[in-house]
């Protein structure tokens, strides 16, 4: 019996000693938060549109958009080069009945900062050309 009590003794005295530190546990990942995704904000309608200009004559183009870069001479033909740093504009101006060179076609290329204009990218071409 005194074994016992020994025993119970020691358990108690245990028990109320001092506590055992367990190990800290890593603090949980801090969740950062899903990315909101904008979409770009459409752009207002160009200030002019290539159906504008079809059908005029050269002098009547060269009033709006001013002197071409380049013209090129073909037999009953002309073409003229828009140049800048947002595109390239071929307007080709082909004889009437009336042996009146006008526009019958009109070809941009490189839309170098135009790439997000969807569908409209030739009228903003266009429009980059504009006499002030």
């Amino acid at each position: 019996m005194k074994l016992l009590l020994v025993f119970i003794s020691a358990l108690l005295l245990v028990a109320c000693g001092p506590e055992q530190k367990l190990a800290d546990t890593p603090p949980a990942p801090e969740v950062t938060p899903e990315p909101l995704i904008v979409e770009k904000p459409k752009p207002a309608e160009p200030a002019f549109q290539m159906s504008n200009i079809m059908g005029l004559q050269k002098s009547s183009v060269e009033d709006i958009l001013g002197t071409p870069s380049l013209k090129r001479v073909e037999k009953k033909s002309e073409v003229w080069l828009y140049d800048n740093q947002f595109c390239n504009a071929h307007v080709y101006f082909y004889e009437n009945d009336n042996s009146d060179l006008h526009v019958e076609y009109i070809e941009t290329s490189e839309e170098k900062n135009l790439m997000d204009l969807e569908g409209q990218r030739a009228d903003f071409c266009i429009s980059t050309f504009l006499k002030d």
